[in-house]
């Protein structure tokens, strides 16, 4: 996710989304069911589609294997519809509430998800990550951090 926001980077954008959601998963047991072992095979079939493509790092053919696994997480919640938002869309929304609380501007981390800035907010807002955030740091470490990055 550091690597995204430092350099915005579609594919990288997308792999950090997909760890996220891809964790919510496995740690959810209501996924890991005898009855969903299809749509989890399904799922790493995707995966591993991804793995293959990925030698190449061809944005044409990255972009399309991350849709199919989108399209394959989709099928999975279809039969557990407990959320209003696909646990991609939630994916993406915390990465840029998380890239706003970082201190990238809005219209930023607006853009790199291509989300609604008042989404981005509606969903910092009710979360605790500017509290979890919190970087309590001089001045002048922060103009030395500033520096570092520029100069290198």
């Amino acid at each position: 996710m550091r690597d995204a926001a430092l350099e915005p980077n579609e594919i990288i954008f997308t792999m950090a989304v997909f760890s996220y959601v891809l964790s919510k998963i496995v740690s959810k047991p209501r996924f890991l069911t005898p009855e969903n072992q299809i749509n989890l095979t399904n799922i790493e079939n995707a995966l591993q589609n991804l793995a293959n493509v990925m030698t190449h790092y061809n944005k044409e053919e990255i972009m399309p294997a991350f849709s199919r696994l989108e399209k394959s997480i989709a099928v999975l919640e279809k039969e557990d519809p407990r959320f209003v938002i696909t646990l991609v869309r939630k994916g993406k929304l915390k990465m840029a509430a998380t890239f706003y609380a970082q201190g990238m501007s809005l219209g930023m981390a607006s853009e790199m998800t291509s989300l609604d800035k008042q989404e981005i907010l509606d969903y910092a807002g009710q979360t605790m990550m500017f509290d979890r955030l919190k970087d309590v740091r001089t001045i002048k470490e922060r103009l030395k951090i500033a520096r570092n990055f520029f100069i290198g």
